[in-house]
C-alpha cells in the first residue's frame, strides 16, 4: 500500500508539470497544469487524429438547431479543455496543428476552429505528456478499449486530483450540468482510485 501512495504521488506530481499553451494566448505562453489549481478543473481529452478533430468540431460548429454555447459554458463552469492527439504508436504529436487543420463536414456549420479558445489549451513538451499519459493507454487497452478511435479523457478537479477516467467523447452538455456536483467538494467522490469503466 505503501508503494502504491507513493507511485501516486509521484504520478500527481508529473500531472501538476505538465504544461500547456492557452488556445487563447496571442504569443506562445505555457503554463503547467499546477498554474491551474484552485481556480479549473481541466479535462484531457486524448485520442487519434478523428478524434481530436472530432472534439474541435464539437465545440466549433453549430452542430444543433442553434448557437454553439458549449465553449462560454465551459469557462463559466472553469473547465479547461486540452485536446491531445496520440498517433498510431501512441506517441504525442502536434495537436495544435490537427486542431487549426481540422475540415468541418456539412453539418458542422459556422465552423471556425478558433470559438473555443477562451476553454482550450494545447500541449506543450510533448514527450511529458507521452511519459504520463502512457499508463492510462496501457490501462485502456489492456481493458480493450480503442484509444485512438474512441479516445480517453482525465477529468481533473481544482485540487489537481483526478476525479474520474472514461473512455469516448466529452458529453459536453452533462459534463456542465453536473460540473459543480462532480466536483466533489461537498461530496464524497472517488479520486485516484476509480479506473476506467466506474461509474
Amino acid at each position: 500500500a505503501g508503494q502504491a501512495n507513493l507511485e501516486r504521488i509521484a504520478r500527481g506530481g508529473k500531472l501538476a508539470r505538465l504544461a500547456v499553451s492557452p488556445a487563447a494566448a496571442s504569443t506562445s505562453m505555457v503554463k503547467t497544469l499546477s498554474k491551474y489549481r484552485r481556480n479549473s478543473r481541466v479535462l484531457i481529452c486524448a485520442g487519434g487524429k478523428e478524434y481530436v478533430e472530432t472534439i474541435c468540431k464539437s465545440l466549433n460548429a453549430d452542430q444543433r438547431g442553434d448557437e454553439n454555447v458549449f465553449p462560454q459554458l465551459l469557462e463559466d463552469v472553469n473547465v479547461l479543455v486540452v485536446p491531445v492527439y496520440l498517433t498510431d504508436s501512441f506517441s504525442v504529436g502536434d495537436t495544435k496543428q490537427i486542431w487549426k487543420n481540422t475540415i468541418p463536414s456539412e453539418s458542422d456549420r459556422n465552423f471556425d476552429s478558433t470559438r473555443s479558445d477562451g476553454a482550450v489549451a494545447f500541449p506543450w513538451n510533448n514527450a511529458s505528456w507521452k511519459d504520463y499519459l502512457q499508463t492510462e493507454i496501457d490501462t485502456a487497452n489492456n481493458q480493450g478499449f480503442d484509444v485512438l478511435g474512441k479516445g480517453i479523457t482525465i477529468l481533473v478537479k481544482k485540487n489537481g486530483k483526478i476525479l474520474r477516467r472514461a473512455t469516448g467523447y466529452p458529453r459536453w452538455d452533462e459534463l456542465i450540468g453536473t460540473m459543480e456536483v462532480m466536483d466533489g467538494s461537498r461530496f464524497g467522490m472517488p479520486g485516484d482510485s476509480e479506473r476506467y469503466g466506474g461509474p
